[in-house]
This record gives C-alpha cells, sequence and structure tokens, in this order.
C-alpha cells in the first residue's frame, strides 16, 4: 500500500514538474522523454490533484490554461485508454454526458458549413447566407450555458465538501467564461457584417476546441474521480437542483427516489433550528410569522445573497426571477468559490474593505443584453459595530432609468 502511494505521489510530482516546464517554454520533446513514465501512467486522480498543486502556486491563470492545453495532448491517450464508470448510474452525471452527446451533434453538423465558407469558389450571396446559418447555430449554443450553470452553482460547492484537491473547478469555470466569449464575439462579428473570416475562422477554432476539451475534461478526468466519493443521496439533491435550473438538449430526465435518510441542515450553524411556518419571528419592529418573512423577502424586486463574517454564504433570496443564478449548494460555501477566477481578487478586495472599515458600502452596474443590472453590497454590521457579514443586492433597473416627471396616481 505504501508502494503504490509513494508511486501516486510521484507521478504526480512529475506531471506537475512536466507542466510546469510548459508553461516556462522548456522543449517539448526532452521534457516528454524525461517524465515518460508519468505520462503513459497517467489516471484522472492524478490531473486532479497535480492541477489543484498547479493552481496553489499561484501562477497566472492563463499561463496555467496554456500549459494544462499543451499537457492534455500528451496525457490523452493514457486518459482515453482507462475505463470511465457507468454513468446512467447517476443520472445527474449521466443528464451531463447526454447534454455532450448532444452539443457535439451539434458542432459536428456545424464542420461541414465552415468548410463551405472557407472555400475559394464561393460567391459573396453564398458566403452571406451561410455565415448566417453559422450565426443562428452559434447563437444555439448559448443553450447549452445551463450546463455550465449547474457545474458552477450545483456541482461544484458539493465537490469542494467531498475533494480537497478542487483546485481544477475554478480553472474550468474560467473555461467556461472563454467559451461565453467566444460565442458572444463570434455571433457579433458576423452580425457586423463585412466579416473578417480570419477572425472569424480563429474565434471558431477556439470555441469548437474549448468545448470539446472542457467535455472530454469532464468524463474522462473530472466525472471518475468524483463518481464514487460522492454518495448516492448527494447525487439525488443535485439532481432535485437540477431539475428546477433546467436541461441543455435534452428531455428532463425521470427522478428516482432512494429510501435512505437525507441528513438536513449540515451547514447550519450551532443553536436552535427553526422550522415551522408560524413560528413568530421578532424583527425588532414587529412580529412577523416565519412563512410572513419569507414571503416577504423572496417578493422584493431585488437578488439578495447573504455572506457571514467567515465569508461563508449563508442566504440567498428567490424572487420569481434571479438575474444571477444560486442554487442550495452553495449554502455553507465559501464566497470566493462561488465567482469566476477573473473577479475573485475583487470579491476579496472588497471583503478587507468591509472587515477593516474602511468601506460600508460599494455599488456596481453592468449591461446584461437588454437589461441594466445595479449590484450593490453592503456591510452588515451588529450595535457594537462589528463586521458580521455583508449583503448583495441585485436589481434590474432599465424600467428605473426610463421614469420622468412624476405619478401620484393609481391608473
Amino acid at each position: 500500500m505504501s508502494e503504490f502511494i509513494n508511486n501516486t505521489e510521484r507521478r504526480i510530482n512529475d506531471l506537475l514538474a512536466f507542466v510546469e516546464g510548459l508553461i516556462n517554454k522548456e522543449k517539448g520533446s526532452e521534457l516528454i522523454k524525461k517524465y515518460a513514465e508519468a505520462i503513459d501512467n497517467v489516471t484522472p486522480y492524478d490531473v486532479v490533484v497535480m492541477v489543484d498543486k498547479l493552481m496553489k502556486k499561484g501562477i497566472d491563470i492563463e499561463d496555467v490554461k496554456t500549459g494544462i492545453n499543451k499537457a492534455l495532448n500528451m496525457l490523452y491517450k493514457g486518459l482515453i485508454s482507462r475505463e470511465i464508470p457507468d454513468y446512467s448510474l447517476i443520472p445527474f452525471l449521466d443528464s451531463f454526458v447526454k447534454e455532450n452527446n448532444e452539443l457535439n451533434n451539434r458542432l459536428m453538423e456545424m464542420k461541414p458549413l465552415i468548410k463551405a465558407f472557407n472555400s475559394k469558389d464561393i460567391d459573396s450571396e453564398k458566403l452571406e447566407e451561410i455565415l448566417d446559418e453559422i450565426s443562428d447555430r452559434v447563437y444555439e449554443l448559448t443553450r447549452f450555458e445551463v450546463h455550465y450553470v449547474k457545474k458552477e452553482n450545483i456541482l461544484f460547492p458539493y465537490v469542494e465538501k467531498y475533494l480537497k484537491e478542487y483546485g481544477c473547478l475554478p480553472l474550468m469555470w474560467s473555461y467556461h467564461d472563454d467559451i461565453r466569449k467566444y460565442i458572444k464575439e463570434t455571433v457579433e462579428i458576423i452580425e457586423k457584417g463585412n466579416t473578417d473570416l480570419k477572425k472569424l475562422n480563429r474565434l471558431l477554432g477556439d470555441l469548437f476546441f474549448t468545448m470539446y476539451a472542457i467535455k472530454f475534461r469532464e468524463e474522462y478526468i473530472l466525472f471518475p474521480v468524483i463518481f464514487d466519493l460522492i454518495p448516492e443521496e448527494v447525487w439525488d439533491e443535485m439532481m432535485e437542483q437540477a431539475m428546477k435550473e433546467g436541461f441543455a438538449f435534452i428531455d428532463p430526465p425521470e427522478m428516482r427516489t432512494i429510501a435512505k435518510e437525507k441528513e438536513k441542515h449540515e451547514n447550519e450553524s450551532p443553536g436552535e433550528i427553526i422550522s415551522n411556518p408560524d413560528a413568530i419571528l421578532d424583527m425588532g419592529t414587529g412580529l412577523l410569522k416565519l412563512e410572513q418573512a419569507i414571503m416577504m423577502l423572496n417578493h422584493l424586486p431585488v437578488d439578495m445573497t447573504f455572506v457571514d463574517e467567515n465569508d461563508e454564504v449563508r442566504y440567498f433570496s428567490t424572487p420569481g426571477h434571479r438575474i444571477f443564478p444560486r442554487s442550495k449548494a452553495i449554502i455553507g460555501r465559501l464566497v470566493e468559490n462561488c465567482h469566476p477566477p477573473s473577479s475573485v481578487h475583487i470579491v476579496k478586495e472588497l471583503l478587507d474593505a468591509f472587515k477593516s472599515g474602511k468601506k460600508d458600502k460599494e455599488s456596481f452596474w453592468i449591461q446584461m443584453g437588454p437589461k441594466f443590472i445595479l449590484i450593490q453590497y453592503f456591510a452588515v454590521r451588529d450595535e457594537n459595530g462589528n463586521y458580521r457579514g455583508t449583503l448583495e443586492v441585485s436589481q434590474d433597473i432599465s424600467e428605473i432609468k426610463k421614469l420622468e416627471g412624476e405619478k401620484r396616481l393609481m391608473d
């Protein structure tokens, strides 16, 4: 057993050195020769732990991505040769694989169109027709967004609970953001007219490469590692949450029922848990039933999320249409893990400013398609001024911005 552990540790360290060598632009052929044994005998777990170690070194994430992309070209043969689990045994993972298969079908259907618009003999009218169809098909890929949202907001929080080496998750999130950017830019470049075909080819190449890469990394690296790691009842919890988010290109799968008792309130702080809807809450300025308080919060025209003094998510509201997706899986999760790597440093800086007393609030505003979103953060302090957490409030203020004059009577 100790020999097995030592071999695994040695292999992981060799793979880490291999990728760092690629990042530092050392000669690839020499690195492959030097670390051939680790490359040939690689396992999914090796890759997950190696990436975790790499992420903890603080290397620029774009450099990490470049090194990983090159390394996985060399590791592909070893990983693909290993038997993968029967994902049909876990409906949640099975739904991801089926979504991936449908994605693959759509990408394959686009390849003849890409080949056609690169033909030297194509006339301008036919070129415009093909580009319009490519634009429509790329835009259709936005429906696959729900696949990535379920990973980021449902799967990732649970993986963090059961796998201590979870550094691959923020890296994968960064790839999701790349895909979102490639889709947006591809549609925009065609819609503007006089399409730069060289740039379009590059964008489509990046889009195809990244979507296929994520598909492979899910099915041959991440999913095999977590397949037996997470309890059956927890997989079912994830599936319940996935049913609310929806599915990409596939029909909703049937929910299974299990007889096992689910562990409740595992993320709650010590103290009495009140779940009776008729329980009376003393709000300081009035008394409300628990049910009334919940309804009141959920009827406010804003998204709210509360993070405690330990930077752990403790609550989010569920209005009719949330601006930013949330799932119960994030409760108890470190807030920095709820954001893509590109914005984590902003989150940390803001929380540090609130904790030190340097700031009490901060506001941001962004354009999301036709919506203009105001995002506000408020430091929550007790009566003695001690920092107790942060409240995030997001609101679509598109209609508010249009208001003029006065309205004193109800129409």
